[in-house]
């Protein structure tokens, strides 16, 4: 609940503290007082815009603090919210700042953390709910309608809603099951035959990893060996090659040698030259034959070399088509078998998730219209209830019922079932009921909210309800009643009710007077709570203007009368 508002630097208000308590808080004071300024202030805590206009003129900024004691269940709700936007969770406190200056510059803070105004807004929401003449209040959107019947229907329709998600959700999982296989099912013959195409050839074409960079290494290698090839040729044609007479540099030099020996057997000075050649044609076979076995080990080969840019050719085309890596092609490979599997599958899948889809869509709409029929049921009992609450609050002749629509066939199924729910008011009999929002004005709709609001206080979770001149053109006799609902309300709500009725201030479980005084320049609007003989003055105020004796004698009694 509201424990705390103070208001700086605001229109008339230089420095108010406003500190509420628990049930009915009524705020009262003479027309011109001020007192709509206190709602204004706590608009902008809600989010409201903020106008330089409202800066009190001896001042450049104007600025309000709410502080919030909440319960569990409402920071369980909260915590969440305030975790997203990275604000602090101060067991169970809630402080929200607004700061305006007359450059039009505004900072919000909740816990001390500057957040946006839709940030502010969803916060505050949850804590504050404001109603009026021009009333925003929820109960008037029919999009929440729906919810409120639900929690007023209790524990059997709250059931019978969640048995209907949890169906909903599996539902729409098979739909989208569906779907998926019906598209498989359905695919061209040329995406099964592109399919097939490329598993066989990447598969023919049997891909190892690294084998791009092993072959493109080989290239590097032969293409090495290409350069050296020719004068590796020419070395070897000088060593091996044959003459005209088809000898060797070998075959040579032991023909010579068999020359020197015949001219050594006649002449000894010869044996020498011989010894050395023979030496010398040792040497060159052995040479030729060391220098033959090296070159032929790593000899360049035009065949290797075409298998090497062929298979090389291959590994990139592939590479084009499925991936940018061998890894990549062969998982593309993968992922397509899969697939061709699965198309494979998809026809006797599609058959069996239909017939799991007929089954769970009778399963659903029979949840969904036993959650309808409870909920006419509670549509019942709560239109009967709201009637008779309209009847206490002077208006004999009005009724409340709940109008249930049937969505669409082709939008059946949402969230909240197969029902549109809308609130609807007639104020007198013959007169065609109408939607809350489009019948209602004024002190009826007053009357409307808080007649809802008595059945519907003990399932609204909102802690803090605020009602601004709720009883403006309505009788004494309905300003009392009135007076009982709100009583009724403040035990499950903190209510603040800002009232010009002598009634809603004796039914009050605290007051506060709302008081404007000038010192000849500047004027002060201050709010003052009330002890219990201010609380008479007050009620004797409201009922005749004066504060005689009479008038103080008929505010005891109505205070007593109201307080029982």
């Amino acid at each position: 609940m509201l424990t705390r508002l103070e208001i700086k630097s605001f229109a008339v208000i230089e420095h108010a503290v406003f500190e509420p308590s628990s049930g009915l808080n009524v705020i009262s004071g003479e027309t011109g007082a001020g007192k709509s300024l206190l709602i204004d202030a706590i608009g902008l805590i809600f989010g409201e815009k903020a106008s330089k206009n409202l800066i009190r003129n001896d001042s450049d900024s104007a600025s309000v603090e709410a502080v919030f004691d909440c319960e569990h269940s409402v920071m369980e709700r909260l915590a969440p919210v305030m975790d997203k936007y990275g604000i602090p969770v101060d067991d169970g406190n809630i402080i929200i700042s607004r700061t305006f200056k007359e450059e039009g510059k505004s900072v919000a803070r909740i816990n001390g953390s500057s957040v946006i105004l839709s940030q502010l807004r969803e916060i505050s929401r949850e804590l504050i709910d404001i109603h009026g003449q021009n009333d925003n209040s929820r109960i008037f959107d029919p999009t929440v309608h729906i919810d409120m019947l639900d929690k007023y229907g209790g524990k059997q329709v709250l059931d019978l809603l969640d048995a209907y998600r949890d169906k909903l959700n599996e539902y729409k999982e098979l739909t989208i099951k569906f779907k998926e296989a019906n598209q498989l099912a359905s695919s061209s013959s040329s995406r099964v035959d592109y399919l097939k195409y490329a598993v066989k050839e990447i598969r023919e074409t049997g891909l190892k990893d690294g084998e791009d960079e092993e072959l493109s290494l080989r290239k590097k290698e032969l293409a090495s060996l290409e350069r050296n090839q020719s004068v590796i040729n020419s070395v070897s044609e000088l060593l091996s090659g044959t003459d005209s007479n088809g000898l060797t540099a070998a075959g040579r030099l032991n023909e010579a040698l068999r020359n020197l020996r015949k001219l050594a057997e006649k002449d000894s000075s010869f044996e020498d030259y011989a010894g050395r050649l023979e030496s010398i044609s040792l040497d060159l076979e052995a040479l030729s034959f060391d220098f033959e076995k090296k070159t032929s080990a790593s000899l360049y080969s035009e065949d290797e070399i075409r298998k090497v840019n062929d298979r090389l050719g291959k590994v990139f085309e592939l590479q084009s088509k499925y991936g940018k890596t061998i890894t990549e092609v062969n998982e593309f490979a993968d992922s397509a078998e899969k697939e061709l599997s699965e198309i494979e599958e998809a026809s006797s899948l599609v058959i069996s998730i239909k017939k799991q889809l007929k089954e769970t869509e009778e399963d659903l709409l029979a949840i969904a219209k036993e959650l309808s029929s409870e909920r006419r049921k509670a549509a019942d009992r709560l239109s009967v209830l709201i009637t008779e609450e309209l009847q206490d609050l002077q208006m004999p002749s009005s009724s409340f019922y709940v109008r249930f629509d049937t969505r669409p066939k082709e939008r059946f199924f949402n969230s909240k079932g197969i029902d549109d729910i809308t609130f609807m008011f007639s104020a007198n009999p013959g007169q065609p009921p109408m939607d809350l929002a489009s019948t209602a004005s004024g002190g009826e709709a007053s009357r409307i909210m808080l007649a809802i609001k008595n059945i519907l206080s003990s399932i609204d979770m909102m802690p803090t309800l605020i009602f601004d001149e709720i009883d403006t053109g309505v009788s004494g006799l309905a300003s009392l009643s009135i007076s009982k609902k709100l009583k009724s309300i403040s035990k499950q709500h903190q209510v603040l009710c800002v009232s010009h009725t002598a009634q809603l201030a004796a039914a009050s479980d605290h007051n506060f007077l709302i008081r404007k005084n000038t010192d000849g320049t500047n004027t002060y609007t201050d709010i003052i709570p009330l002890n219990e003989e201010d609380k008479i003055t007050e009620v004797s105020r409201l009922l005749s203007g004066n504060d005689d004796k009479e008038s103080r004698d008929l505010a005891v009694k109505m205070i007593e009368e109201l307080r029982a």
